[in-house]
């Protein structure tokens, strides 16, 4: 039985994170895309990868998406199953942050007591099994962890590319670990230095109670989780998808805007490792063209994996998708 048979878990898959704008031809994949709707050498684009592990945690009527207006032909049709009320559409880059906020006040204002995963759709994993037992794992804890919210910290034989590192010490009571800071992108031997010491690469990936996020958000900037609410609402009680404009901005200081995305330290969370499942954010070119190469040099030989994957668990490198 899967998460899915669970009224009480809710999924956002963030599918308007910026990245790359634009995915190398792989594998006869020809046209230029966002990076998120590139396939990246499978049958499945990683926005479709990432809705396949939301459907695994949540059923499809729980299950939001934030997207942008401009990329509305590489997603439509990839969301056939997801209601039109939670597509939270926005229509410029400069809002994304709103759409989130706009999705987890959403689920927060229907199912306050529901566990919500958000999941960047912008990613790259090879051990797929190994995401998903974290996953369950991270659920199965959090109600021990006293922040409420948890989130994925990715551990592999090699630094990442361009990722950002959480610096983490041993929490004094409950399971994980908590965050003492974050190194945004560090150079290459400084990104070696942080793994020698513990640090995790940030994943974004987040397991948290709903009114935890909401009570976050709302404390943020209340005027406008109102008007968030009422655009929700509104898309709701009419079954359209929730447009969230750009002139909703106006006015709120840009500081407001990036505490919106729930990091951390603004947000206090918990970190849980996960080992050698072969992670890339994607936050640059020189990381899409890493996972690029490796897929174009196993391509005669689909049982290899990466040298950043320990040799330990490469039982399972198949696409479990």
């Amino acid at each position: 039985m899967t998460l899915a048979a669970s009224k009480m878990h809710s999924c956002i898959v963030i599918a308007d994170d910026h990245g790359p704008d634009w995915a190398p031809a792989v594998h006869g994949d020809a046209q230029p895309r966002p990076v998120q709707y590139s396939r990246l050498g499978t049958s499945s684009t990683l926005l479709q990868k990432a809705l396949i592990r939301a459907s695994k945690i949540a059923r499809p009527s729980q299950i939001s998406v934030t997207v942008l207006e401009e990329d509305r032909e590489f997603w439509e049709s990839s969301l056939w199953f997801v209601p039109l009320a939670n597509r939270f559409v926005s229509d410029n880059r400069a809002t994304s942050e709103l759409s989130r906020a706009a999705a987890m006040l959403s689920i927060a204002a229907k199912w306050p007591s529901s566990i919500v995963t958000v999941l960047p759709a912008r990613c790259y994993v090879i051990q797929e099994w190994i995401l998903s037992a974290a996953l369950k794992e991270a659920m199965h804890c959090l109600p021990g962890v006293k922040e409420g919210i948890i989130t994925l910290g990715m551990r592999d034989m090699e630094e990442g590319i361009d990722e950002d590192y959480f610096v983490v010490g041993r929490a004094p009571r409950g399971p994980g670990f908590t965050i003492q800071g974050m190194a945004r992108r560090p150079v290459s031997w400084i990104a070696r230095s942080l793994q020698g010491q513990g640090a995790m690469v940030a994943s974004g990936i987040m397991i948290g109670y709903a009114g935890a996020f909401a009570a976050y958000i709302s404390a943020q900037w209340p005027g406008l989780t109102l008007k968030l609410n009422r655009l929700a609402a509104a898309a709701a009680a009419v079954g359209e998808e929730c447009e969230v404009p750009s002139s909703l901005q106006r006015g709120v200081p840009n500081t407001i805007l990036r505490s919106l995305r729930c990091h951390p330290p603004s947000l206090a969370q918990r970190v849980f490792r996960v080992s050698h499942c072969g992670w890339s954010s994607l936050k640059s070119p020189r990381a899409v063209a890493r996972v690029s190469t490796f897929l174009a040099n196993s391509a005669d030989a689909p049982h290899s994996a990466p040298n950043w994957i320990n040799p330990s668990a490469r039982a399972a490198t198949e696409d479990l998708l």
